[in-house]
């Protein structure tokens, strides 16, 4: 199968790699010097054990033409989706499917503008992943990915099916799912109450829920997104959304969440596709959101 990924950075890099052991894989980057490596020397993945292996790739500039893939996978930031699917649009044919793993929300709705929404699928993964040097990558947490069709049909289950296998072949703990909506709204919450808070704290992802006062800040923030949600059509328990995220943040216990990563490379984040989502739709629906504007404040004033 050919398999394009959009976005060489940590978690691009991670699912490309893996892949690349049994498909047909290219990377596709905006970053010269990184896609030079990247056919040079490939991705070096350094593991939690102390393993470490060299996965060759190929790597391309975005918007060179490739020809038409049979999977793209997006790993960009949120804030480019639009421009990177424009930019890529050479590799999408009628037959071609598209799945969104990123962060954030809208993701698939900006995706929706190029492609027909049967051939979108969505998704989460719990992997943690953090880049330690030009194509060397750090996977410091493991856990399942979990996609399904962005319009519920037999036909679209059974395309979110193939993708599945493709990635269990890579050694992927794989879920499809026939309503991917639970699951993206209870990564939605591990984002909001772990990422940009990561990033202002500068502490460890285990450090969020083992801290008394971080913890309490984590709670109010994860209250307002599940009221959010249900305002949404999604009901999901409070304490079940507690424990979600308490799950994460102790299993990556000295992993450093993306928006963190982000702020220490000086790249702009993903804070207005993340707890952005959750105030957007809270004024939408009258809710009361101040942690996750106070939040969103501090973030840009740190990105100044």
């Amino acid at each position: 199968m050919k398999i394009a990924v959009l976005g060489a950075g940590a978690m691009g890099s991670l699912y490309g790699a893996k892949l690349s052991g049994t498909q047909d894989v290219t990377m596709v980057d905006v970053n010269d010097a990184l896609i030079d490596h990247l056919n040079q020397n490939g991705i070096v993945l350094q593991e939690a054990d102390g393993t470490e292996a060299t996965y060759p790739v190929k790597a391309v500039k975005s918007g060179t033409d490739i020809g038409v893939q049979d999977l793209v996978i997006v790993f960009v930031k949120g804030i480019f989706t639009k421009d990177t699917i424009r930019q890529n649009l050479s590799m999408i044919g009628d037959n071609t499917l598209v799945l969104t793993l990123q962060n954030g929300a809208g993701n698939n709705r900006d995706i929706a503008e190029f492609v027909t929404k049967d051939n979108i699928l969505v998704g989460t993964t719990s992997h943690n992943c953090v880049v330690k040097g030009l194509g060397v990558i750090y996977h410091s947490g493991h856990g399942p990915t979990n996609i399904g069709p962005d319009v519920k049909t037999p036909d679209n289950l059974a395309k979110a099916k193939v993708a599945g296998e493709i990635l269990k072949q890579a050694a992927f703990e794989t879920y499809v799912l026939d309503d991917i909506q639970v699951i993206l709204w209870k990564k939605l919450f591990v984002n909001c109450a772990l990422n940009a808070l990561s990033m202002v704290t500068g502490k460890h992802l285990g450090e969020l829920s083992s801290d008394p006062y971080l913890w309490e800040i984590c709670t109010e923030l994860i209250l307002e997104c599940v009221r959010v949600a249900e305002a949404d059509g999604t009901c999901i328990a409070p304490e079940v959304a507690l424990e979600t995220v308490k799950e994460v943040s102790e299993s990556n216990p000295t992993g450093y969440a993306s928006m963190y990563q982000d702020y220490k490379s000086h790249r702009k984040t993903e804070i207005d596709r993340i707890n952005g989502a959750i105030t957007t739709l809270a004024d939408e629906y009258s809710i009361a959101a101040p942690c996750n504007k106070m939040l969103i404040r501090l973030v840009h004033a740190m990105e100044g």
